[in-house]
């Protein structure tokens, strides 16, 4: 049984589901099918055991690189030492940043399509820490996930938790904006080289998962609705990995894409400066690299 030795971390809402589209063509990378395992921050998975998680994920792997997509271990508290117990010290990370205020956007815009999110989008922000509080109380991880717009923007506080088990060469910091998006070949071959894998004709000019709206709220909340049909579901297909399957492509087909309303230069310079500005100083010190998100 294989396991990963690349992880892709994030950050969330950053071009991490086209880069999950692009890989899978290359021969000499395997990653399941399910795109986000969730092994190492969803504590009812990892508590399944190590065993569990090759088996459910990665019984067929036997390519040169074996890839988790799971762009929330970036943020989870837990999930840098589990990988590091787990896998030892030699796992690849790629991790795409954003500009956080672009990313917090576009996080709430997810949330809000899901009907995870009932706030207005300054109001969801200002009350992020007092929501977030209660749900970690609670041990609600899920909506804790869902609802942390800001947190998950506070780059340097991640990398910093990876940082006390593995080196800083063991990460290769892709900029969203510069170099995924608007020098997307140079990039891959930069992951490619990254990965120690040869060059391959892989198709890049790929857009997955893009802003979107749902098709229909009604079956969006069957979707999220708890009863006897999910047991019986259950039973008829015991492979958690194939109702993962199933359950994301229905989603799929039941968004379309659409044009949100942008957020104002006020805003956003009101979220940068209050947010996130002092976090990017302190990220751009340890990977000795300016972002120039400055609004």
């Amino acid at each position: 049984m294989s396991l990963p030795n690349f992880m892709c971390l994030g950050a969330a809402k950053s071009g991490t589901t086209t880069l999950y589209d692009i890989l899978r063509q290359h021969p000499d990378v395997y990653i399941p099918s399910f795109k986000e395992p969730h092994f190492f921050d969803i504590p009812e998975n990892y508590k399944n055991g190590i065993n569990w998680y090759g088996k459910n994920y990665f019984k067929n792997a036997n390519q040169k690189i074996v890839a988790d997509f799971t762009p929330s271990y970036f943020f989870d508290k837990e999930a840098p030492k589990r990988i590091f117990e787990s896998l030892g010290n030699k796992v690849k990370f790629v991790v795409i940043l954003r500009n956080p205020v672009d990313r917090a956007y576009s996080h709430y815009l997810h949330s809000k399509r899901d009907d995870h999110e009932d706030l207005e989008f300054k109001e969801a922000l200002m009350n992020e820490s007092s929501r977030l509080k209660k749900y970690e109380e609670n041990g609600d991880y899920l909506s804790y996930l869902r609802q942390s717009y800001v947190s998950q923007g506070l780059y340097f506080d991640m990398l910093e938790r990876y940082l006390e088990y593995f080196s800083l060469d063991n990460f290769l910091i892709i900029h969203f904006e510069d170099e995924f998006i608007k020098h997307r070949e140079e990039t891959m071959i930069k992951i490619l080289n990254f990965l120690e894998i040869e060059n391959f004709d892989l198709k890049i000019d790929i857009k997955s998962n893009p802003a979107s709206q749902e098709k229909s709220k009604t079956l969006k909340r069957i979707m999220k609705k708890r009863g006897w049909w999910r047991i019986l579901l259950k039973k008829m297909i015991p492979s958690l990995k194939i109702r993962q399957i199933i359950k994301n492509r229905i989603q799929r087909a039941n968004i379309s894409t659409f044009t949100p309303e942008k957020l104002s230069i006020i805003q956003r310079k009101m979220m940068y400066n209050n947010y996130f500005k002092e976090d990017i100083i302190a990220i751009e010190e340890v990977i000795d690299r300016k972002m120039y998100w400055d609004l």
